[in-house]
């Protein structure tokens, strides 16, 4: 990879990039990017870049922290942006005037610090239902409520709609999405629950189970069912003599063991693979799981059963963990988010509807931030722009951090969670910013590159 660097003037021009950004996303409403309107900072930070590496290295930089704050705190892009536009003018002053860039860095940490620890001490906790606050951010009062509705039911997950309108639904239970290969639609009571991870092709292989369960409801769960099993189990079921259902696990690969092992501890059992703990000629109705009702409705089935055993809250703490990890994407959060609604047996949906496509990507956008915030000021509560009044900055640098974060939001009452996030995010890149002795970009190939280039490798994601 060929490089190049600089010393001051890369320093300057990489101000010069967080600065244009900052001046975009600071504007009141969303930008029109490329015909569709837009508050993510990556998006508009894609047709800020030109020809100049340095800039296009400082937007990136910038985008990057405020982009994470959005993400986790489900809004702040313009409240950071500002507050970085006016730290930032205020350091390049300072450090105009003589002061030592690692002097005044030492000086931002301390004062976020200070700060931070005001904001922990002093925010209030949520009591009311926040309607206005979260109508802040989805634009239309009865989402906000839907918002707030779904998110008190358990855990909350958006998805699009097929239809025009936004509406909320609630699923009592462990929702399965898939159709039945095995049984009729309808809802039966007090039923067993064998799960395997294998497919299943051989009606012998089932038939002692069979026996030992009838005339008890089944549930089978499995990775397959197809062949003879599949054929016979069909044909008994029809002939009412056996009282059998039976589907395809849902997802693939780790997603669907995930699932099987989700729905094996919602209905307290294990997954069986045919060897492990026994044979499927083994399996005794006492191992099976079970759960109160089967609803099988077309396109998915519903297992209703009891979601306060331990298992369940051990499994549930272990999924928190891992949408806690910071290397978590935002996907992946989503679907870790409805794997805990399912094994808390209440799967709150938000389905963003929209006239056109556009029109839905944007609403469910809104909505996931809506989402994101409320939970966030129901864990750590919020943060009063008059109590900023009452901090007692001991030091110039305090003094302006706390007046560029009064300038930066305008209403009253703010998400306590934002605020540290865009103290720690924002303040670490201007700390960056400040102790940056000189800026290297790639300005092209060499001849490494271009030979790895044309055997398929992606040069950039290698080089990081």
């Amino acid at each position: 990879m060929i490089r190049e660097i600089q010393f001051e003037d890369g320093r300057r021009k990489l101000a010069e990039g967080i600065k244009s950004l900052c001046r975009a996303l600071s504007c009141e409403g969303q930008i029109l990017v490329n015909g569709t309107y837009s508050f993510s900072a990556a998006e508009v930070a894609g047709t800020l870049e030109g020809r100049n590496l340095y800039v296009n290295q400082g937007i990136r930089l910038a985008a990057a922290a405020i982009g994470e704050i959005n993400q986790t705190a489900g809004c702040g892009t313009g409240e950071s942006a500002r507050m970085a536009n006016q730290l930032l003018s205020y350091c390049e002053r300072k450090a105009a005037a003589g002061i030592s860039p690692v002097l005044l860095a030492k000086e931002i940490k301390q004062a976020a610090n200070a700060l931070e620890f005001y904001v922990l001490n002093n925010a209030v906790p949520v009591t009311d239902e926040s309607v206005d606050l979260v109508e802040e951010i989805t634009k239309d009062r009865e989402t906000a409520q839907m918002v707030i509705e779904g998110a008190k039911e358990g855990e909350l997950v958006v998805k699009d709609s097929m239809y025009a309108g936004t509406k909320l639904e609630i699923t009592r239970g462990m929702r399965l999405e898939g159709s039945l290969s095995v049984g009729a639609e309808g809802t039966v009571s007090d039923v067993l629950v064998l799960i395997v991870k294998t497919q299943i092709t051989s009606f012998a292989s089932l038939y002692p189970l069979l026996q030992k369960t009838e005339p008890q409801n089944l549930l089978i769960l499995a990775d397959g069912i197809e062949g003879e099993a599949l054929t016979l189990l069909n044909a008994n079921v029809k002939q009412n003599r056996l009282h059998v259902r039976a589907m395809k696990a849902p997802g693939m690969g780790r997603r669907k063991e995930d699932i099987l092992e989700d729905a094996a501890v919602y209905t307290d059992t294990v997954v069986f693979d045919g060897i492990y703990p026994c044979s499927l000629e083994e399996i005794s109705p006492a191992m099976l799981g079970t759960v109160k009702t089967v609803t099988a409705a077309g396109s998915y089935t519903v297992m209703e059963g009891n979601s306060d055993s331990g298992r369940i809250v051990r499994r549930t703490q272990t999924i928190q963990e891992r949408i806690q990890d910071p290397r978590t994407n935002y996907y992946d959060k989503q679907k870790l988010r409805e794997r805990i609604a399912g094994l808390m047996g209440c799967a709150p949906v938000i389905y963003a509807g929209g006239y056109t496509t556009v029109q839905a990507k944007e609403e469910k956008r809104r909505i996931e931030s809506a989402v994101a915030y409320y939970q966030t000021i129901k864990q750590y509560g919020i943060f009063k722009k008059e109590d900023l009044d009452r901090f007692l900055a001991g030091s110039e640098a305090e003094r302006f951090l706390t007046e560029s974060m009064k300038q930066s939001f305008k209403e009253k009452e703010i998400s306590a969670y934002l605020l540290i996030l865009m103290i720690q995010k924002i303040c670490g890149l201007i700390v960056m910013w400040l102790t940056t002795g000189a800026v290297m970009v790639s300005t092209g190939y060499d001849r490494e590159d271009l030979e790895l280039i044309k055997s398929g490798v992606d040069i950039e994601r290698l080089r990081g």
